[in-house]
């Protein structure tokens, strides 16, 4: 019985400094300039009065700015967006927010890389890290059945290339325990973005597997994982009572150009929104596209940059309190090219 008692005390011992270890490695070698650090001591102290979420991938990230749609729509939203996360990621963000927040409404703003993609382990951590509390990350993680994911979520030492680099550890712990706020791209509660312009290098260029939809595939492309939690976030929003929107972003016509089949993706996903009694906007239908969400308010080919997201905001504000949406879109695609050649003739 002593020898279990032994056993039982050391093994809690070992628990104990592998836990101090791990969070002083954290704490000493993650960057204080992480957004996500930023982001969710924000959320913190916003808890309880969080009526909208932007939710999404690295477009989602770059495109809702919240302070400008607060100050428009007169709500108090937050960006739960980050880059690579797939749809599983943003459910258990939705489901930990909810818990704290009197929710009412969500714009989701599905990717075509996250509508096809099923995330690998890197892509989870992604979400892992976005998650505030311990419980929710618990459940994240069991949901997930990835050895990979576990290791690096648990053991953030196995992160760390640089264990010498004095410097940037004396850097960390300052500004952390100084809390220091990320200003640079960084405009609060989620929102991030770059001063990049795009200058058009990818014209003509098709793009990736994972930035293409193949109008033959249709609705097949969709991962059954992207179109599961898909329907498990609908199910929560009706559960909670909750507004649930899908939202195409605007891209550069480079982009678009090189994507394949967008009059197919629209259809793909405005039936999809029909199922999961959703509203829906497709910005790439933005009848003023071209015109106002030019290159230069890219960092690329589909990101906006710093000064393309709060554009894009103030329009989308615009669009959400105007009595009839529909008039600022084409039905298809084809209607937007054949308006293009009209106005260039």
């Amino acid at each position: 019985m002593k020898n279990v008692k032994k056993i039982v005390v050391r093994g809690c011992v070992i628990l104990l400094f592998l836990a101090a270890f791990e969070a002083m490695a954290r704490f000493c070698y993650e960057n204080w300039k992480t957004y996500l650090l930023t982001s969710k001591r924000e959320r913190t102290e916003m808890k309880g009065t969080i009526e909208t979420l932007y939710c999404g991938t690295s477009l989602a990230a770059r495109a809702f700015q919240p302070a400008v749609l607060d100050e428009l729509l007169g709500t108090t939203g937050f960006n739960l967006a980050n880059n690579s996360q797939p749809l599983k990621g943003t459910y258990y963000l939705i489901r930990e927010t909810v818990e704290e927040n009197p929710v009412k409404q969500i714009y989701l703003a599905p990717s075509i890389s996250s509508l096809k993609e099923t995330a690998n382990a890197q892509e989870y951590l992604s979400a892992y890290e976005n998650l505030r509390t311990a419980r929710w990350k618990a459940r994240y993680l069991l949901s997930v059945h990835s050895e990979e994911l576990t290791v690096s979520a648990l053991l953030y030492s196995t992160r760390v290339e640089e264990y010498l680099d004095l410097k940037t550890v004396k850097a960390n712990v300052k500004n952390k325990l100084q809390k220091t706020t990320v200003k640079r791209y960084y405009g609060q509660r989620g929102w991030r973005a770059s001063q990049k312009q795009y200058q058009g290098q990818n014209a003509g260029k098709q793009n990736n597997y994972l930035n293409y939809w193949d109008g033959d595939a249709k609705e097949a492309q969709i991962s059954g994982e992207s179109l599961e939690y898909l329907y498990k976030i609908a199910d929560f929003c009706r559960e909670e009572n909750i507004e649930l929107y899908l939202v195409l972003l605007p891209v550069t016509q480079d982009y678009i150009d090189g994507a394949g089949d967008m009059d197919n993706l629209d259809t793909v996903c405005r039936a999809l929104a029909e199922e999961l009694d959703a509203g829906y906007y497709n910005f790439m239908l933005y009848k003023e596209r071209q015109s106002v969400f030019t290159d230069d308010k890219f960092g690329d080919t589909k990101h906006f940059n710093a000064e393309g997201g709060p554009l894009f905001s103030e329009i989308f504000a615009e669009v959400l309190q105007s009595g009839s949406p529909q008039e600022y879109f084409y039905d298809t695609m084809s209607d937007f090219k054949g308006s293009v050649k009209e106005d260039e003739e």
